[in-house]
């Protein structure tokens, strides 16, 4: 889901730099994707070294949907296009039962609301070549794997059906 290091235009510069904008990651002393980047209920339990350090682990679910295991509780985030120009996200927070009693679900909530404010403002900034009379189609922004495969896997599909 992320950016690669290699599609920064000067990421040569940056390449043995660590830091969390460069590399990915949580920034230094957070534990998970809060807003203060504390854990604010129990960790789960079996978590390696490794796993507890990254923060959060991302997994897609094609064609829509992508789910981000975090150190305290799991988040889901689904998108469904409703016509060429509106998307309805759904996002939900999933805690163990034993966090919800421990947890300051607010701190998590409102850090993860922002993020996807921030990333619904940017994609709108994508769409707005949309009815554009100078363009025929779209561009692509080179981070936009996953989008970049679900049109690979429609294109796929419909050769499967074509004779």
């Amino acid at each position: 889901m992320a950016a690669a290091r290699h599609d920064d235009p000067e990421w040569m510069r940056h390449a043995d730099n660590d830091a969390p904008e460069f590399s990915g990651g949580l920034r230094a002393g957070a534990e998970t994707w809060s807003r203060d980047g504390q854990a604010h209920g129990p960790v789960f339990s079996g978590l390696t070294p490794a796993e507890r350090a990254a923060g959060q682990t991302y997994a897609t679910s094609l064609p829509s949907m992508f789910i981000v295991g975090h150190v305290d509780y799991v988040r889901t985030v689904r998108l469904v296009p409703l016509g060429p120009e509106e998307t309805e996200l759904v996002a939900e927070w999933l805690f163990a039962p034993e966090a919800l009693a421990a947890t300051d679900i607010d701190n998590i909530v409102a850090f993860g609301t922002q993020v996807l404010e921030e990333d619904a403002a940017i994609c709108e900034v994508n769409q707005r070549g949309l009815r554009s009379m100078r363009h025929q189609a779209g561009v692509l922004m080179p981070e936009e794997y996953e989008l970049h495969r679900f049109h690979n896997w429609v294109r796929e599909q419909h050769a499967a059906l074509s004779p």
